[in-house]
């Protein structure tokens, strides 16, 4: 059975639907924000080269090279709303703000050479065309994971505060603002409307605690909660102290899905060992800091080191965050390239695991070094471990689907939807 999907990498979206081949889409929006930035630098880039060139006066020069991604713009969250259409959360930058986007076949006139007459030859072909249209964008707080009730047409939404904390919010999708559903000295994200015809919503959720200035020093492990929009009242799902469940989704007969990882609170014990050997190793330190600023001096001028070592190439392993929380990447490839597909280990622990929980049962483990997953209405699973990504039938085994990275969120599409 293929299965059709979409999928966010790099904070870009794309789609694979079937056996066709990746799309990528780029945003409209976010292009135009990039312009914009560079246009401005390049406006003010002669000041930046004077600067530079009186800096760098008495024998060093250079130019000022020109960023072309001083607007970063990356797609939070993804969501199929019909067989047509996708709506998506967007930052650019200091803004943040919801779209959709939509497929539809537009006339292309082939077979004729442009500017002859009339009388020419010449044919009319439907190619496949995207439409993005901007439904909110905010710059007081940024716009995370998305999701869409087809029956009330609302949306779904987490946002994010300067202040650190994350609330629930829904608005028609014909709306004009976002109204929270959520408050509190809390991080609650990745909302999930429950299937049926009740207004239900379920999300992650950790309280924070902050010192006398303000600033966050600790945060709980997360809880699942459900949210009855009409009766507004919230109750927990599921909570485990030794555990974060993050990214619940809920089916029609009441079965939970969620990535289980365990808890890892921010303030780690530091060990009086570590302490120690750090107190130690001050001189040291130092002396290497001293070498390394005379050795950049004389490769400067003179392009030699002070000291002829062959060079040795040094892997340094890359931290990315992946829900709330920084992975040593490199270091868990390594471990994970045993377990699984060679080419694509899981990017993070396989203590990170997809669950199901039925009603009044114990969790079943579906999967290991899990990041993202969906489930769809016809019980298909999708889940991806950062790598690859994978999908699971009713009674079947897992398939892989697709290698990419690093894979940060995968959603299942409408099998019949005419997004091709």
């Amino acid at each position: 059975m293929s299965f059709n999907f979409a999928y966010l990498s790099g904070g870009r979206l794309y789609l694979k639907l079937g056996q066709a081949t990746v799309q990528s889409i780029a945003s409209e929006f976010g292009q135009a924000a990039q312009q914009r930035g560079f246009q401005m630098q390049r406006r003010n880039n002669w000041k930046q080269k004077s600067l530079t060139a009186n800096f760098m006066s008495g024998g060093m020069s250079g130019d000022v090279q020109q960023d072309r991604s001083i607007v970063p713009v990356a797609v939070q969250g993804v969501c199929p709303t019909s067989a047509d259409r996708l709506i998506y959360t967007l930052e650019a930058g200091e803004i943040g703000g919801i779209f959709t986007l939509e497929r539809f076949a537009a006339p292309h006139r082939v077979g004729a050479i442009e500017n002859l007459s009339l009388n020419a030859t010449s044919t009319l072909e439907y190619r496949q065309q995207t439409r993005e249209k901007r439904l909110f964008h905010s710059a007081n707080f940024k716009v995370d994971r998305i999701d869409f009730h087809p029956d009330y047409q609302l949306i779904a939404c987490a946002t994010i505060g300067k202040d650190g904390t994350a609330n629930i919010a829904m608005m028609p999708v014909n709306g004009v603002h976002l109204e929270e559903v959520t408050e509190g000295d809390s991080i609650d994200l990745a909302p999930k409307w429950m299937p049926g015809f009740r207004k239900i919503i379920v999300f992650q959720s950790a309280g924070i605690c902050r010192d006398g200035a303000g600033y966050i020093v600790e945060q709980q492990h997360s809880t699942i909660e459900q949210l009855d929009i009409d009766n507004r009242e919230v109750i927990i799902l599921a909570s485990d102290p030794k555990y974060d469940l993050l990214s619940p989704q809920m089916d029609a007969d009441g079965t939970l899905y969620y990535i289980r990882r365990p808890y890892r609170p921010l303030r780690q014990r530091v060990l009086f060992s570590q302490t120690l050997k750090d107190a130690l190793l001050i001189p040291v330190k130092l002396l290497i800091a001293i070498f390394e600023w005379l050795n950049f001096f004389t490769r400067r001028y003179t392009g030699k080191s002070l000291l002829a070592v062959p060079q040795v190439q040094q892997v340094r392993h890359q931290q990315m965050l992946f829900l709330g929380r920084w992975v040593d990447v490199g270091r868990e490839i390594e471990r994970n390239h045993r377990f699984g597909d060679a080419d694509s280990p899981a990017l993070v622990p396989r203590s990170w695991e997809l669950v199901k929980q039925k009603p009044h049962q114990e969790p079943q483990i579906i999967g290991r070094g899990v990041l993202a997953f969906d489930v769809g209405l016809d019980g298909q699973i999708v889940y991806s471990n950062g790598s690859a990504i994978y999908g699971i039938v009713p009674g079947g085994v897992a398939q892989r689907l697709l290698v990419d990275r690093p894979i940060e969120q995968v959603v299942i599409l409408d099998r019949e939807n005419h997004l091709n």
